[in-house]
């Protein structure tokens, strides 16, 4: 049996965890045994506190290579938002691990959204592009955008972002429960899932809803997920007295079946790389009006729509309550044409994994 170190997972609900989550629930328990990086890690009897950061960089050091060195692993799969560190990967080199993955699930670092990177930032990352084959031997993406942005001239290989795409078929069932929870009948219900962190652009998602409202006073719109500007986008919602149309769902499980109970999804990312959400909202045949800045390669089915986000909420409120009413279509056979099946996904990463004798 080869045992995997997971390097990506987290409490968050994000598109990565859902990633992981997926695929480790694909690969076949009798080859593989998953352990995840993790605060706290428990491996044949001994725990295991990793350091919180790399700020005291001696002690972490010699803790991953006290960690590597005591625990065999076959393979490190590093996802990963950004390339300002690759410390595992070089560790994990040092220690023999003979599969080593990284996998790009982004265009663009966080960091540079509200304040400009600092130049040991910038020369770091610069460093990291210029030197990952030496320390990973698989260079994977989202996108053709994400392998891009991560690795600049290095040659990767795509791997999509499978889902279970039966999960997310329109259920009509579904919609029904959901909205009877929420007390939504009729009205057309806008939806903007994911985190509610800068990259999201949540408080422009708030601004969109707004227009939305104006232009059809019944509409409700919804936050689904959590997040550091939370309690900013519910202040400006509070300030505007519209607690009754625009809904926080929180951090849900059940994605799912919101993706029936909604009628259209927006998505105004300042930039992404291949978004999870896009994937379950195309298998649910759910319209999504989304910012230019996400990839084109998004679009399996022809139920995206992409405007500026310079345009204006005006613009894209009109775009949304366009779709709203458009009839439900399957999509499904798209997807696993398209190799978005999670069984498909699974299969491209052992293949990956077994291609590497020790």
């Amino acid at each position: 049996m080869k045992r995997i170190f997971m390097v990506g997972y987290s409490t968050d609900k994000g598109g990565v965890e859902a990633y992981i989550v997926n695929l480790c629930s694909q690969l076949p328990k009798e080859k593989y045994e998953v352990i995840y990086d993790w605060p706290t890690m428990k491996i044949d009897g001994k725990t295991w506190i990793r350091p919180k950061n790399r700020h005291n960089y001696l002690a972490y050091r010699n803790f991953w290579k006290k960690f590597f060195g005591e625990n065999h692993f076959d393979v490190l799969y590093y996802n990963t938002c950004d390339i300002v560190s690759i410390d595992l990967l070089k560790f994990a080199k040092k220690a023999g691990i003979p599969v080593r993955i990284i996998h790009s699930h982004n265009t663009g670092n966080q960091l540079g959204i509200d304040k400009q990177m600092s130049l040991p930032h910038r020369m770091m990352e610069r460093s990291n592009r210029k030197n990952i084959n030496k320390y990973a031997t698989y260079l994977l993406a989202c996108s053709k955008s994400a392998g891009d942005w991560m690795f600049g001239g290095h040659q990767y290989q795509i791997i999509h972002n499978g889902i279970d795409l039966f999960k997310y078929k329109y259920d009509l069932k579904r919609r029904d429960a959901v909205r009877d929870e929420h007390r939504i009948r009729s009205e057309r219900v806008v939806g903007c899932i994911g985190r509610l962190d800068p990259q999201k652009n949540p408080i422009y998602a708030e601004k969109i809803a707004e227009s939305i409202l104006k232009k059809d006073s019944q509409a409700k719109f919804v936050f689904i997920g959590d997040g550091e500007l939370s309690d900013e986008v519910k202040s400006i919602v509070k300030a505007n007295k519209l607690e009754e149309k625009i809904l926080f769902a929180g951090a849900v499980d059940n994605v799912n079946e919101w993706m029936s109970a909604l009628d259209c999804l927006v998505m105004p990312s300042l930039f992404e790389g291949l978004p999870f959400v896009l994937v379950e909202a195309q298998a649910a045949g759910l319209p999504c009006v989304v910012s230019s800045t996400v990839s084109k390669e998004a679009d399996f089915t022809g139920v995206l729509q992409f405007i500026d986000l310079d345009a204006g909420e005006d613009v894209w409120a009109e775009a949304t309550l366009s779709v709203c009413d458009n009839v439900r279509k399957d999509y499904l056979q798209n997807l696993i044409d398209a190799g978005y099946s999670i069984e498909n996904t699974a299969a491209e990463v052992c293949e990956i994994i077994e291609s590497v004798e020790k």
